[in-house]
């Protein structure tokens, strides 16, 4: 893939993710079962989407399509064999995943070059990315401690996963509704530590896109 193409490609994952978003708030209207086969298979299909925006450097190409290959098998082994704690593989293989994404992601949008429309597409795919990662780590902290969070009744994981989406953002937003709000310790910590980075991160785009534009690259130019 030339350069270009590569600088050009933001757009597949971001259109990845508010999939996932919109799947997570669809499937929440049916039932479990359902959601479950939804939600596992199209999560795969849209990591595999998302693979154009992040085959640029051919070693991560082969790590994240890895990735979504010992996924595919986890879903497929629980569907045959029924695996035993199934949404910790998920959970786990989810994050790491998201955790790679927004490492490309970052590295290629924040502070480094010239401000084009695909580095404006890609500094919203990496906020996407963040609230994403902390949703799963809410979930996570849910199955352990369901008391953690005061508000809702947890449940299937499924369910809290997307119930957590959207206290995540509202987290990463510094927007507080204060309808979902953390009681425990770890909880409390989890909270602060993303509305900090949603904070930070604010800072560190404007700054790199007003550093873009001193370099003398303009928004709507994809060319630099």
């Amino acid at each position: 893939m030339d350069e270009k193409t590569g600088n050009t490609n933001f757009i597949w994952l971001t259109l990845a993710l508010i999939g996932m978003l919109l799947t997570g708030a669809f499937t929440r209207e049916l039932p479990d079962a359902l959601t479950l086969q939804i939600l596992e298979f199209s999560s795969v299909i849209l990591m595999l989407v998302s693979l154009g925006s992040l085959s640029k450097n051919r070693g991560w190409l082969i790590r994240l399509a890895t990735i979504i290959g010992i996924m595919l098998m986890v879903v497929l082994g629980k569907r045959v064999f029924g695996f035993q704690y199934f949404e910790y593989f998920y959970l786990s293989l989810l994050l790491l995943f998201f955790m790679s994404a927004a490492w490309l992601v970052g590295r290629g949008v924040l502070l480094t070059g010239s401000v084009d429309l695909n580095k404006i597409v890609g500094s919203v795919a990496l906020y996407l990315l963040l609230g994403l990662i902390w949703a799963i780590f809410y979930t996570v902290l849910l199955e352990f401690s369901p008391e953690a969070i005061k508000g809702m009744e947890a449940g299937h994981w499924t369910d809290n996963l997307s119930i957590m989406t959207y206290f995540s953002f509202v987290t990463l937003a510094t927007l507080g509704y204060g309808d979902i709000s953390p009681v425990t310790p770890v909880a409390q910590t989890l909270v602060i530590l993303e509305a900090v980075t949603g904070m930070f991160y604010m800072a560190v785009v404007v700054a790199s896109l007003i550093g873009g534009l001193k370099r003398g690259g303009s928004p709507l130019d994809s060319s630099h």
